[in-house]
């Protein structure tokens, strides 16, 4: 039998130490690589995370705000433009955010009239009713179900039709703000019962979609 060349046994073991040295290099190299790769991604995430957090900080928001909003101009709206916070003498405001189709804010508004008209509410209060959805419910509809004396719905306080762009005014300055009004008061669905308080805080809220009497003596407390 033919002994292997002790050359090429030799030549054999230097190409594997050789391929050992190289590739270990080589997995040298790509971790590198890989380290130098990774620098800047961890960079735009840091970069992305500092954007958000800037966004979050500049968006704007209210600790006291104030409607002044259009009105369907009856005698009983007082203005055809109506400030909520100077009309108050200094006292809370019962608000009702109320769309025309809306059963459950037609019953609130014949409960809110009721009870005033028997005592429950006195008719000193400050009460007024805002169109919650003006960019789809329109103003002569609205008119038709809060606003005509001749409805069931008809409401003998102000009533308030802002534009669909209407902000809520900041009741620190005095002056309009960039705020939606709809997110100023919490995006509230129909029908909602908040109280304003004279300092432009909300004070009380009440969602019951259906009108009842304890919720009337929470309001009379209130207002």
């Amino acid at each position: 039998m033919r002994r292997p060349n002790r050359d090429s046994l030799q030549g054999k073991v230097k190409t594997t130490l050789y391929d050992a040295r190289g590739h270990k290099k080589a997995m040298k190299s790509l971790a590198i690589l890989t380290v130098f790769l990774l620098i800047p991604v961890a960079g735009c995430i840091t970069e992305v995370e500092d954007a958000d957090s800037q966004v979050e900080a500049e968006t704007p928001s209210l600790d006291r705000m104030n409607i002044v909003a259009q009105t369907l101009d009856r005698d009983v709206d007082q203005y055809s433009e109506y400030n909520v916070l100077e009309n108050s003498s200094g006292q809370n405001t019962l608000i009702l955010w109320a769309a025309s189709g809306c059963r459950g804010c037609h019953e609130w508004t014949e409960m809110i009239r009721e009870s005033i008209a028997n005592g429950s509410i006195s008719n000193e209060s400050n009460i007024i009713t805002i169109q919650r959805y003006p960019s789809f419910d329109s103003r002569e509809s609205f008119y038709e179900v809060f606003g005509n004396n001749s409805s069931d719905q008809y409401s003998p306080w102000p009533v308030l039709v802002p534009y669909s762009s209407a902000v809520a005014w900041n009741a620190e300055t005095g002056e309009p703000s960039t705020v939606p009004l709809d997110e100023a008061f919490g995006n509230p669905r129909t029908p909602t019962l908040q109280v304003l308080g004279p300092n432009g805080e909300i004070v009380w809220e009440n969602e019951k979609y259906y009108p009842d009497f304890e919720v009337v003596e929470e309001i009379s407390s209130i207002i």
